[in-house]
Parts: structure tokens; sequence; C-alpha cells
């Protein structure tokens, strides 16, 4: 039966157009498949460059913002240096004390008082003492807290006058409250120099 088939196959005139159609049925059966698994691989290759690209814009955008916070941080230490609290204390006598020193002066007195302290409102003055009556509108949820420092110093004219200068421009948050200088000598070449500094914070209030 089967040599007959052949036989009859063999000998139709239409063979050519069967054998073609045979291929190409055989080959959809074949390439379908792998067509399918071509198309799922590209589309899943797209997916993930689309991720990778929004994962590479998310780290650019992280690295803008990190760039950001640091510059902040930066500046708020910057701040932070030029104020004065309870812990860095210690450190403002050590530079008064290096100051007189260094321009020839001698410290008869350097005392510290008791800090005071009012809410810190929008606009706000730090050596006015009047409170802001705008009330809750103006708050700003900080305290400025100041310190006042008495120095009594005596020295030359010239060396009292380096050492405020240098006080004046060391770019500390401070307020020269009272400023009073006097001979000591008859001879008036060594003169006293007593003065009132207030130094300033601000503190989140809690």
């Amino acid at each position: 039966m089967t040599e007959g088939a052949l036989r009859k196959f063999c000998e139709s005139p239409r063979r050519s157009l069967i054998v073609i159609a045979g291929t190409f049925v055989v080959g959809l059966v074949l390439v379908l498949p792998i067509v399918d698994v071509y198309c799922a691989e590209r589309n899943e290759n797209k997916a993930l460059r689309n991720e990778l690209d929004s994962a590479r814009h998310v780290a650019l955008g992280m690295e803008r913002y990190e760039s950001r916070v640091a510059d902040k941080l930066a500046q708020l230490a910057a701040l932070e240096e030029r104020t004065v609290d309870e812990e860095s204390l210690p450190v403002l006598r050590g530079k008064l004390l290096d100051l007189a020193k260094e321009t020839g002066c001698s410290i008869r007195r350097l005392t510290v008082g008791a800090a005071s302290s009012r809410p810190w409102t929008a606009d706000d003055d730090p050596i006015s003492a009047k409170v802001d009556a705008k009330g809750s509108e103006s708050d700003t949820g900080f305290e400025l807290v100041w310190r006042p420092v008495s120095i009594s110093l005596s020295g030359a004219n010239a060396n009292l006058r380096d050492l405020v200068e240098r006080i004046a421009t060391s770019g500390m948050f401070m307020h020269v409250k009272s400023l009073e200088m006097y001979p000591t000598s008859p001879s008036r070449q060594s003169l006293t120099l007593d003065m009132e500094l207030w130094y300033f914070t601000l503190t989140r209030r809690g």
C-alpha cells in the first residue's frame, strides 16, 4: 500500500506543489514556537532595559539628592561653628584666652553668665528683648539662646584695639553689649578694657 502511494505520488504532476506545501507546513510547525520564544525574549529584554533605564534615572536622582544633602549639612556645620552653646563654651573660653595672648593683653577676669532665651519669631532681631506680638503666625519653633561673657583685660591701647578687632571679625554670632576702656596707670600707658559679650545660638523648641 505504501509503495503504491509512493508510486502515485512520484507519477503525480502535482508532486512539486505537494512537496512545497508539505515543507511549508513542517516549517510553520517548527518555526512558530521559535518565533514565540523570540518574541517573548524580546519583550522581556525590552522590559529589563526599561527597568534598567528607570533604575539609572533613580540612581542619578539619588546622587543629586545626596549631593544637595551634603551641601546643606556643610552649610549647617559652618553656621553651627559660629554659635555658642553649653558644649562649645570651653572652646570659646580657650579662643578668648588665645586671642589675649596673641595680642599681648592680660586677662584679669573672664566669667560666663547664665543663659537666657526667648521664642525666635520670623524676621526677628536677636538683640531685641521684645517678643513679637503676632503670636503663632510668626512662630518658628525655635528658641533664641544667648550667653553673656564678661571679660576684663589690661594692656597697651594698640594691643587692646587689636584684640577688639579680632573678636569683632571672628565670625561668631555675637553682640557687644557693653564696652568700657580706662587707664589703670598714672602714665596712661596701661589701660583696662571691660566688655560684656553676648553669644547667640538657636535651639529647636521641644
